[in-house]
């Protein structure tokens, strides 16, 4: 019992240094939204706008602690970023518009994270769980969730006509 508590009191030590460590990665979404205008003008592909806004992550070395939380952070801020659209969608659309709007982003949501499982269970078939399975969990689970927010942009339309 007392291992296990010295264990999380010491991870959660090191995650609050690390997130004082961090570069600003979660801060480069602030630009997504722009990314997805500029992106449905010359029409590329608005999912790039993802793995642009988490370059910085993406440039962690795997399986490292900076890594997993980065991706971790950036998760969360493409959550805040979905309820922020959801936000809007509720104070000016019908109700008929707003119930789509969130059945569609609550399947997208458990479409996408299913294919994390499905790649998590995949690379466990050849080896145990480490640092980079970590890593790569949070990394897919962050995409999973910018990619559901770049859909749920482009069906509202919030970013012009392109396709996600």
């Amino acid at each position: 019992m007392f291992y296990t508590r010295a264990l999380v009191r010491a991870m959660v030590c090191a995650v609050a240094g690390l997130a004082a460590a961090l570069p600003a990665a979660a801060d480069s979404i602030d630009g997504a939204g722009d990314c997805l205008r500029a992106a449905a003008k010359t029409g590329e592909p608005l999912g790039a706008c993802v793995n642009a806004a988490q370059s910085d992550c993406l440039g962690l070395d795997p399986g490292s602690s900076e890594g997993i939380l980065c991706f971790q952070t950036t998760k969360a801020r493409w959550g805040a970023l979905i309820t922020e659209r959801m936000a809007e969608i509720a104070a000016t659309a019908p109700e008929e518009i707003r119930q789509i709007a969130g059945i569609e982003v609550k399947f997208d949501l458990q479409i996408n994270l299913l294919q994390c499982d499905r790649m998590e269970e995949l690379s466990l078939v050849s080896r145990d769980p480490d640092a980079t399975t970590l890593h790569a969990r949070a990394a897919c689970e962050s995409s999973a969730v910018g990619l559901s927010w770049v859909r749920l942009m482009a069906r509202s339309g919030a970013v012009g006509p392109a396709k996600p």
